[in-house]
């Protein structure tokens, strides 16, 4: 019996605080309507939490700043990214708010991101975007998994709202 304690007590860790992938927060088959620029450097996020309470999941700096780089490749929204903050476009990123439910068979995530785009260091445009997404019993029926799947459906719709809004400004 105590065995069997003991692994459920280690299954039950190790399922818990999943962070969430950059593969299930890039945008893959969007196009955007309209291509801003041939390179951009985007800074690594800010806001992204690491200090979570153990049965939540998190957006990490890392892996939403990489979701955001292949995003807007594979967007076409950018040719390419730059090495260095230079004469080119220049991204910065800050994790406002990732709106999480503590319970329920459905979870929906709400992130609230801001974008600060820079075009030879002075910055040209700046909003905060807020997208909400789910994921339910259906996704996955351990729930860290759920809470997982829902941050990164939330911030992948977060990204995609950006490029939409970035495709209508006039630079």
């Amino acid at each position: 019996m105590k065995k069997l304690i003991c692994l459920l007590s280690t299954l039950f860790i190790f399922s818990c605080a999943f962070p969430s992938t950059k593969e299930g927060m890039t945008l893959v088959d969007y196009k955007s309507p309209k291509k801003i620029g041939e390179k951009v450097f985007i800074k690594e996020s800010v806001g992204g939490s690491t200090t979570l309470p153990f049965w939540t999941s998190e957006i990490p700096n890392d892996n939403f700043t990489a979701a955001v780089k292949e995003s807007l490749l594979n967007s076409k929204t950018f040719s390419s990214l730059a090495n260095n903050w230079d004469d080119s476009w220049g991204l910065e990123i800050e994790i406002l708010d990732v709106d999480q439910p503590l319970i329920g068979a459905s979870f929906t995530v709400r992130t609230d991101i801001k974008y600060s785009l820079y075009l030879k260091g002075k910055k040209v445009y700046e909003t905060t975007v807020s997208a909400s997404e789910y994921a339910t019993m259906e996704d996955s029926f351990f729930a860290v998994k759920r809470l997982r799947l829902a941050n990164e459906n939330s911030a992948k719709a977060n990204i995609k709202k950006f490029i939409k809004e970035l495709s209508k400004q006039n630079f």
